[in-house]
Protein backbone atom coordinates (compact mmCIF):
# COMPACT_ATOMS: atom_id res chain seq x y z
CA UNK A 1 0.00 0.00 0.00
CA UNK A 2 2.88 2.39 0.70
CA UNK A 3 3.89 2.30 -2.97
CA UNK A 4 0.58 3.82 -4.12
CA UNK A 5 0.96 7.46 -5.17
CA UNK A 6 -2.43 8.45 -3.80
CA UNK A 7 -4.32 9.09 -0.59
CA UNK A 8 -4.08 5.46 0.49
CA UNK A 9 -0.30 5.48 0.32
CA UNK A 10 -0.18 8.72 2.32
CA UNK A 11 -2.67 7.34 4.84
CA UNK A 12 -0.55 4.25 5.38
CA UNK A 13 2.69 6.21 5.82
CA UNK A 14 1.30 8.75 8.31
CA UNK A 15 -0.70 6.20 10.31
CA UNK A 16 2.15 3.71 10.73
CA UNK A 17 4.76 6.32 11.61
CA UNK A 18 2.49 7.89 14.23
CA UNK A 19 1.53 4.51 15.70
CA UNK A 20 5.16 3.45 16.00
CA UNK A 21 6.16 6.78 17.56
CA UNK A 22 3.40 6.60 20.18
CA UNK A 23 3.67 2.92 21.03
CA UNK A 24 7.32 2.52 22.03
CA UNK A 25 6.60 -0.56 24.19
CA UNK A 26 5.66 -2.67 21.16
CA UNK A 27 7.80 -4.17 18.40
CA UNK A 28 6.67 -3.39 14.86
CA UNK A 29 7.57 -5.66 11.96
CA UNK A 30 6.61 -3.92 8.73
CA UNK A 31 6.19 -6.16 5.68
CA UNK A 32 6.70 -4.47 2.30
CA UNK A 33 6.17 -5.89 -1.17
CA UNK A 34 8.95 -3.74 -2.70
CA UNK A 35 12.06 -2.04 -1.22
CA UNK A 36 10.86 1.40 -2.33
CA UNK A 37 9.97 2.54 1.21
CA UNK A 38 12.20 0.27 3.26
CA UNK A 39 13.98 3.30 4.77
CA UNK A 40 10.78 4.91 6.02
CA UNK A 41 11.08 3.39 9.50
CA UNK A 42 14.84 3.54 10.11
CA UNK A 43 14.51 6.35 12.64
CA UNK A 44 12.41 4.17 14.97
CA UNK A 45 14.21 1.84 17.36
CA UNK A 46 11.09 -0.32 17.79
CA UNK A 47 10.45 -0.96 14.08
CA UNK A 48 12.00 -3.16 11.41
CA UNK A 49 11.04 -3.41 7.74
CA UNK A 50 11.28 -6.57 5.63
CA UNK A 51 10.66 -6.95 1.91
CA UNK A 52 8.64 -10.02 0.97
CA UNK A 53 8.96 -10.80 -2.75
CA UNK A 54 5.80 -12.22 -4.24
CA UNK A 55 4.42 -13.46 -7.53
CA UNK A 56 1.03 -11.73 -7.06
CA UNK A 57 -1.00 -9.63 -4.60
CA UNK A 58 -3.09 -12.66 -3.64
CA UNK A 59 0.00 -14.74 -2.91
CA UNK A 60 1.52 -11.87 -0.90
CA UNK A 61 -1.63 -11.40 1.21
CA UNK A 62 -2.47 -15.02 1.82
CA UNK A 63 0.88 -16.84 1.79
CA UNK A 64 3.88 -14.52 2.15
CA UNK A 65 2.51 -12.35 4.98
CA UNK A 66 1.21 -15.11 7.30
CA UNK A 67 4.36 -17.16 6.70
CA UNK A 68 6.56 -14.18 7.59
CA UNK A 69 4.34 -13.33 10.58
CA UNK A 70 4.94 -16.82 11.89
CA UNK A 71 8.67 -16.60 11.27
CA UNK A 72 8.98 -13.31 13.14
CA UNK A 73 6.60 -14.50 15.90
CA UNK A 74 4.32 -11.46 15.77
CA UNK A 75 1.31 -11.27 18.09
CA UNK A 76 -1.19 -9.82 15.64
CA UNK A 77 -1.45 -8.81 11.99
CA UNK A 78 -2.68 -5.35 11.02
CA UNK A 79 -3.37 -4.22 7.46
CA UNK A 80 -4.09 -0.50 6.84
CA UNK A 81 -6.10 -1.60 3.78
CA UNK A 82 -8.36 -4.60 3.30
CA UNK A 83 -7.51 -7.71 3.39
CA UNK A 84 -6.34 -10.26 6.00
CA UNK A 85 -4.82 -13.73 5.60
CA UNK A 86 -7.28 -16.57 6.12
CA UNK A 87 -4.81 -19.27 7.15
CA UNK A 88 -3.32 -17.86 10.32
CA UNK A 89 -4.11 -18.32 14.00
CA UNK A 90 -2.87 -14.84 14.80
CA UNK A 91 -5.61 -12.24 15.42
CA UNK A 92 -6.07 -9.84 12.49
CA UNK A 93 -7.42 -6.34 12.01
CA UNK A 94 -7.72 -4.15 8.92
CA UNK A 95 -9.06 -0.76 7.84
CA UNK A 96 -12.16 -0.49 5.68
CA UNK A 97 -11.21 2.38 3.40
CA UNK A 98 -14.19 2.51 1.05
CA UNK A 99 -17.83 1.69 0.40
CA UNK A 100 -17.81 2.85 -3.23
CA UNK A 101 -18.22 -0.68 -4.65
CA UNK A 102 -21.62 -0.87 -2.94
CA UNK A 103 -22.74 2.76 -3.30
CA UNK A 104 -21.58 3.20 -6.93
CA UNK A 105 -21.02 -0.26 -8.43
CA UNK A 106 -21.07 1.28 -11.93
CA UNK A 107 -17.59 2.65 -11.21
CA UNK A 108 -16.09 -0.85 -11.33
CA UNK A 109 -16.08 -3.74 -13.83
CA UNK A 110 -18.46 -6.59 -13.14
CA UNK A 111 -15.74 -9.03 -12.14
CA UNK A 112 -14.31 -6.59 -9.57
CA UNK A 113 -17.76 -6.15 -8.05
CA UNK A 114 -18.17 -9.91 -7.80
CA UNK A 115 -14.77 -10.24 -6.13
CA UNK A 116 -15.57 -7.56 -3.55
CA UNK A 117 -19.00 -8.98 -2.75
CA UNK A 118 -17.54 -12.44 -2.32
CA UNK A 119 -14.33 -11.61 -0.44
CA UNK A 120 -14.94 -8.48 1.65
CA UNK A 121 -17.55 -10.11 3.93
CA UNK A 122 -15.15 -13.05 4.41
CA UNK A 123 -12.29 -10.73 5.35
CA UNK A 124 -14.61 -8.95 7.80
CA UNK A 125 -15.62 -12.26 9.34
CA UNK A 126 -12.02 -13.42 9.65
CA UNK A 127 -10.80 -10.18 11.28
CA UNK A 128 -11.12 -9.95 15.04
CA UNK A 129 -11.68 -6.20 14.86
CA UNK A 130 -12.40 -3.74 12.05
CA UNK A 131 -11.37 -0.11 11.72
CA UNK A 132 -13.35 2.22 9.46
CA UNK A 133 -12.29 5.49 7.83
CA UNK A 134 -15.55 7.39 8.54
CA UNK A 135 -19.01 7.03 10.09
CA UNK A 136 -20.52 7.30 6.62
CA UNK A 137 -18.49 4.34 5.36
CA UNK A 138 -19.44 2.33 8.45
CA UNK A 139 -23.13 3.09 7.89
CA UNK A 140 -22.92 2.14 4.20
CA UNK A 141 -21.22 -1.19 4.86
CA UNK A 142 -23.60 -2.01 7.71
CA UNK A 143 -26.59 -1.17 5.48
CA UNK A 144 -25.34 -3.60 2.85
CA UNK A 145 -24.73 -6.17 5.61
CA UNK A 146 -20.99 -6.36 4.95
CA UNK A 147 -20.09 -5.77 8.60
CA UNK A 148 -21.62 -5.72 12.08
CA UNK A 149 -21.27 -2.24 13.56
CA UNK A 150 -20.37 -3.48 17.04
CA UNK A 151 -17.20 -5.08 15.63
CA UNK A 152 -15.97 -1.82 14.08
CA UNK A 153 -14.39 1.41 15.26
CA UNK A 154 -14.23 4.70 13.32
CA UNK A 155 -10.68 6.12 13.35
CA UNK A 156 -10.70 8.83 10.63
CA UNK A 157 -7.61 10.20 8.87
CA UNK A 158 -5.70 13.49 8.77
CA UNK A 159 -3.26 15.41 6.57
CA UNK A 160 0.45 16.15 6.58
CA UNK A 161 1.97 19.07 8.47
CA UNK A 162 2.64 20.94 5.21
CA UNK A 163 -1.09 21.65 4.83
CA UNK A 164 -1.25 24.97 6.64
CA UNK A 165 -2.42 28.52 5.87
CA UNK A 166 1.08 29.81 6.64
CA UNK A 167 2.54 30.87 3.29
CA UNK A 168 6.08 30.96 1.99
CA UNK A 169 5.97 33.59 -0.75
CA UNK A 170 9.17 32.39 -2.43
CA UNK A 171 7.94 28.79 -2.58
CA UNK A 172 4.54 29.92 -3.85
CA UNK A 173 6.14 32.01 -6.58
CA UNK A 174 8.32 29.13 -7.77
CA UNK A 175 5.37 26.73 -7.69
CA UNK A 176 3.12 29.06 -9.66
CA UNK A 177 5.86 29.63 -12.21
CA UNK A 178 6.67 25.90 -12.56
CA UNK A 179 3.03 25.02 -13.28
CA UNK A 180 2.27 28.26 -15.16
CA UNK A 181 -0.72 29.01 -12.97
CA UNK A 182 -3.09 31.91 -13.67
CA UNK A 183 -3.15 34.85 -11.26
CA UNK A 184 -6.52 33.75 -9.81
CA UNK A 185 -8.26 30.43 -10.38
CA UNK A 186 -10.58 27.69 -9.14
CA UNK A 187 -8.82 24.46 -8.20
CA UNK A 188 -9.95 20.86 -8.42
CA UNK A 189 -8.02 17.67 -7.68
CA UNK A 190 -9.45 14.55 -9.24
CA UNK A 191 -8.72 11.20 -10.82
CA UNK A 192 -9.88 9.28 -13.86
CA UNK A 193 -8.14 5.94 -13.30
CA UNK A 194 -8.02 3.38 -10.51
CA UNK A 195 -4.83 3.98 -8.54
CA UNK A 196 -2.92 0.84 -7.64
CA UNK A 197 -4.85 -1.22 -10.21
CA UNK A 198 -3.42 -0.71 -13.68
CA UNK A 199 -5.50 -3.55 -15.10
CA UNK A 200 -8.83 -1.86 -14.36
CA UNK A 201 -10.67 0.36 -16.90
CA UNK A 202 -11.01 4.13 -16.35
CA UNK A 203 -12.75 5.27 -13.17
CA UNK A 204 -15.91 7.31 -13.84
CA UNK A 205 -16.47 8.10 -10.15
CA UNK A 206 -14.34 11.23 -10.46
CA UNK A 207 -17.39 12.78 -12.17
CA UNK A 208 -15.07 14.83 -14.37
CA UNK A 209 -17.38 15.16 -17.38
CA UNK A 210 -20.18 16.62 -15.26
CA UNK A 211 -17.80 19.06 -13.56
CA UNK A 212 -16.58 20.31 -16.96
CA UNK A 213 -20.14 20.89 -18.16
CA UNK A 214 -20.99 22.70 -14.92
CA UNK A 215 -17.89 24.86 -15.29
CA UNK A 216 -18.96 25.87 -18.83
CA UNK A 217 -22.34 26.93 -17.40
CA UNK A 218 -20.44 29.03 -14.87
CA UNK A 219 -18.55 30.73 -17.71
CA UNK A 220 -21.70 31.31 -19.76
CA UNK A 221 -23.24 33.14 -16.80
CA UNK A 222 -20.35 35.51 -16.40
CA UNK A 223 -17.87 33.51 -14.33
CA UNK A 224 -14.35 34.61 -15.17
CA UNK A 225 -12.04 32.43 -13.06
CA UNK A 226 -10.15 29.69 -14.96
CA UNK A 227 -10.34 26.13 -13.64
CA UNK A 228 -7.03 24.42 -12.80
CA UNK A 229 -7.21 20.61 -12.75
CA UNK A 230 -4.73 18.51 -10.78
CA UNK A 231 -4.67 14.81 -11.60
CA UNK A 232 -3.04 12.12 -13.69
CA UNK A 233 -4.09 12.03 -17.39
CA UNK A 234 -7.36 13.90 -16.81
CA UNK A 235 -7.33 15.77 -20.13
CA UNK A 236 -6.58 12.55 -22.00
CA UNK A 237 -9.51 10.84 -20.24
CA UNK A 238 -11.93 13.68 -21.04
CA UNK A 239 -10.96 13.87 -24.71
CA UNK A 240 -11.44 10.11 -25.11
CA UNK A 241 -14.95 10.71 -23.74
CA UNK A 242 -15.68 13.13 -26.60
CA UNK A 243 -15.02 16.50 -24.95
CA UNK A 244 -13.57 19.00 -27.42
CA UNK A 245 -11.78 22.34 -27.08
CA UNK A 246 -15.05 24.22 -26.60
CA UNK A 247 -16.03 21.90 -23.75
CA UNK A 248 -12.70 22.55 -22.03
CA UNK A 249 -12.48 26.32 -22.59
CA UNK A 250 -10.91 28.05 -19.61
CA UNK A 251 -9.59 24.78 -18.16
CA UNK A 252 -5.88 24.30 -17.41
CA UNK A 253 -4.62 20.75 -16.81
CA UNK A 254 -1.38 20.59 -14.80
CA UNK A 255 -1.13 16.83 -14.26
CA UNK A 256 0.04 15.06 -11.12
CA UNK A 257 1.32 17.26 -8.28
CA UNK A 258 3.33 15.55 -5.49
CA UNK A 259 1.59 15.69 -2.13
CA UNK A 260 4.49 17.56 -0.56
CA UNK A 261 3.64 20.44 -2.97
CA UNK A 262 -0.16 20.26 -3.02
CA UNK A 263 -0.54 22.76 -0.18
CA UNK A 264 0.94 25.35 -2.55
CA UNK A 265 -1.84 24.64 -5.06
CA UNK A 266 -4.53 25.12 -2.39
CA UNK A 267 -2.87 28.28 -1.08
CA UNK A 268 -2.72 29.72 -4.61
CA UNK A 269 -6.38 29.08 -5.46
CA UNK A 270 -9.37 31.33 -4.81
CA UNK A 271 -11.33 28.25 -3.82
CA UNK A 272 -11.48 24.48 -4.32
CA UNK A 273 -14.22 22.34 -5.86
CA UNK A 274 -14.59 18.57 -5.56
CA UNK A 275 -17.30 16.85 -7.61
CA UNK A 276 -16.46 13.19 -6.97
CA UNK A 277 -19.55 11.01 -6.63
CA UNK A 278 -18.52 9.43 -3.34
CA UNK A 279 -15.69 10.10 -0.90
CA UNK A 280 -15.34 7.56 1.88
CA UNK A 281 -13.23 10.12 3.74
CA UNK A 282 -11.95 12.79 1.37
CA UNK A 283 -8.34 13.77 2.03
CA UNK A 284 -8.50 16.58 -0.60
CA UNK A 285 -11.33 18.18 1.38
CA UNK A 286 -9.30 18.23 4.57
CA UNK A 287 -6.17 19.33 2.71
CA UNK A 288 -8.02 22.33 1.28
CA UNK A 289 -9.56 23.33 4.61
CA UNK A 290 -6.26 23.00 6.46
CA UNK A 291 -4.52 25.14 3.82
CA UNK A 292 -7.04 27.96 4.17
CA UNK A 293 -8.73 27.27 0.84
CA UNK A 294 -12.56 27.61 0.77
CA UNK A 295 -14.11 24.37 -0.46
CA UNK A 296 -17.16 23.24 -2.45
CA UNK A 297 -17.73 19.53 -1.82
CA UNK A 298 -20.35 16.84 -2.53
CA UNK A 299 -23.21 16.27 -0.12
CA UNK A 300 -22.83 12.52 -0.67
CA UNK A 301 -21.03 9.86 1.42
CA UNK A 302 -18.48 11.17 3.95
CA UNK A 303 -17.85 14.64 2.48
CA UNK A 304 -20.36 16.47 4.77
CA UNK A 305 -19.04 14.52 7.76
CA UNK A 306 -15.47 15.61 7.09
CA UNK A 307 -16.35 19.19 6.11
CA UNK A 308 -18.46 19.59 9.24
CA UNK A 309 -20.40 22.64 8.03
CA UNK A 310 -17.25 24.44 6.84
CA UNK A 311 -17.81 23.87 3.10
CA UNK A 312 -20.46 24.66 0.50
CA UNK A 313 -22.28 21.41 -0.31
CA UNK A 314 -23.39 20.42 -3.82
CA UNK A 315 -25.25 17.58 -5.47
CA UNK A 316 -22.49 16.03 -7.63
CA UNK A 317 -25.10 14.68 -10.04
CA UNK A 318 -26.66 18.11 -10.67
CA UNK A 319 -24.68 20.33 -13.08
CA UNK A 320 -26.88 23.31 -12.32
CA UNK A 321 -26.21 23.00 -8.59
CA UNK A 322 -22.44 22.79 -9.19
CA UNK A 323 -22.49 25.81 -11.52
CA UNK A 324 -24.54 27.85 -9.05
CA UNK A 325 -22.08 27.07 -6.24
CA UNK A 326 -19.16 28.17 -8.42
CA UNK A 327 -20.93 31.45 -9.16
CA UNK A 328 -21.89 32.12 -5.53
CA UNK A 329 -18.50 31.40 -4.00
CA UNK A 330 -16.58 33.01 -6.86
CA UNK A 331 -18.59 36.24 -6.66
CA UNK A 332 -18.17 36.95 -2.95
CA UNK A 333 -14.82 37.59 -1.26
CA UNK A 334 -16.67 37.88 2.04
CA UNK A 335 -18.19 34.43 1.56
CA UNK A 336 -14.76 32.97 0.83
CA UNK A 337 -13.26 34.65 3.90
CA UNK A 338 -15.98 33.19 6.14
CA UNK A 339 -15.58 29.75 4.59
CA UNK A 340 -11.81 29.99 5.05
CA UNK A 341 -12.12 30.70 8.77
CA UNK A 342 -14.64 27.90 9.34
CA UNK A 343 -12.44 25.52 7.36
CA UNK A 344 -9.35 26.20 9.46
CA UNK A 345 -11.32 25.52 12.65
CA UNK A 346 -12.75 22.30 11.23
CA UNK A 347 -9.37 21.02 10.01
CA UNK A 348 -7.95 21.24 13.54
CA UNK A 349 -10.39 18.50 14.61
CA UNK A 350 -8.35 15.92 12.66
CA UNK A 351 -4.76 14.94 13.42
CA UNK A 352 -2.63 11.85 12.90
CA UNK A 353 -1.77 11.50 16.59
CA UNK A 354 -5.43 11.04 17.46
CA UNK A 355 -5.96 8.64 14.55
CA UNK A 356 -2.98 6.60 15.78
CA UNK A 357 -4.34 6.59 19.35
CA UNK A 358 -7.73 5.34 18.18
CA UNK A 359 -6.04 2.60 16.16
CA UNK A 360 -3.77 1.54 19.01
CA UNK A 361 -6.72 1.36 21.41
CA UNK A 362 -8.33 -1.26 19.15
CA UNK A 363 -5.12 -3.24 18.75
CA UNK A 364 -4.50 -3.14 22.52
CA UNK A 365 -7.98 -4.60 23.09
CA UNK A 366 -7.07 -7.44 20.73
Amino acid sequence: MLDQRDGLGLYCMHLLRNMIALDTRSRYVVFLSTPQHSGLFRDFGNAEAHVLPSRSKLWWDQIAVPRAASGFDVDLIFNPKFSVPFFTRRPCAFVLQDSDWYVNPQNYPWWDNIYIRMMLPLYCRKAKRLLVISRSTLADLARYKVIHEEKAKVIYAAVGSNFTPVRDDALLSRFRSAYRLPESFILTATRAYHTGHAHLPPYPGGNNERLMRAYQRYRQRGGRLPLVVVGHRIEEYLRTRGLADADLAGVRFIGFVPNEQMHLAYQSAEFFVLAKLCESFGLPILEALASGCPAIVPKTCASPEVAGGAARLIDPCDEEDIAQALLEVGASARCRDEMRERGLVRARAFNWTETARRTLAVLDEM
